[in-house]
């Protein structure tokens, strides 16, 4: 007798994904199953339970957003870019994230609040956001009042085009992603110049 393919972790949560982004929270395991090339016996020897695995398979990860935002403002580049880049790459999270999210809130599980994370991934983004800007504020690099508003207005722009986009498509999200955000920063924010010197008229 054979002996039963050997499967990975990352492998079952990948189609646990799949098939629960495809087929919603009442896919039958048996479909995970067969997409691995294992028997259900087998894959729920794996995994416990069918909400054990979705909470695993859909359990978001911190933002990579995060990463670029820790170091702080730096010196070779604008803050605008800087800003922008950052948060372009939580935009691609949020694209993942919220389809997830709809999965997990029609779930047994009861939505994302069963995952029991210590900081969910906007939370997190909100902070991380705030104390860049704060920085940014300090090394006067900006003309910004409040930085923790800044942020909050950022974030709750970017996640309602990504909910808007992932409901209704570009209908419901019109524009271009990167122009609108870069929009919205000049909007929030003013980076600040040099003064401007008056040359004094002189008589004669």
């Amino acid at each position: 007798m054979s002996r039963p393919p050997r499967v990975t972790d990352l492998q079952i949560d990948e189609a646990a994904r799949a098939v629960f982004l495809a087929q919603g929270p009442s896919a039958p395991l048996q479909d995970i199953a067969k997409r691995l090339g294992i028997s259900q016996a087998a894959l729920l020897h794996r995994v416990g339970t069918k909400e054990a695995l979705m909470s695993r398979a859909l359990r978001p990860v911190p933002p990579t957003a995060l990463v670029l935002l820790e170091p702080g403002p730096k010196d070779t580049a604008s803050i605008e870019d800087q800003l922008l880049e950052a948060l372009l790459h939580h935009r691609d999270f949020l694209r993942q994230l919220v389809p997830w999210l709809f999965v997990l809130h029609y779930s047994a599980l009861g939505g994302a609040r069963a995952l029991h994370l210590e900081t969910p991934p906007p939370v997190a983004l909100r902070e991380g956001l705030t104390k860049w800007l704060t920085r940014a504020k300090r090394s006067g690099r900006v003309d910004l009042a409040q930085p923790r508003v800044a942020a909050e207005a950022l974030c709750g722009a970017l996640e309602a085009r990504c909910f808007n986009a992932h409901v209704g498509g570009s209908t419901y999200a019109p524009g271009n992603d990167e122009a609108i955000l870069r929009q919205l920063i000049r909007v929030l924010m003013t980076p600040k110049e040099a003064p401007t010197r008056v040359r004094k008229r002189t008589t004669r």
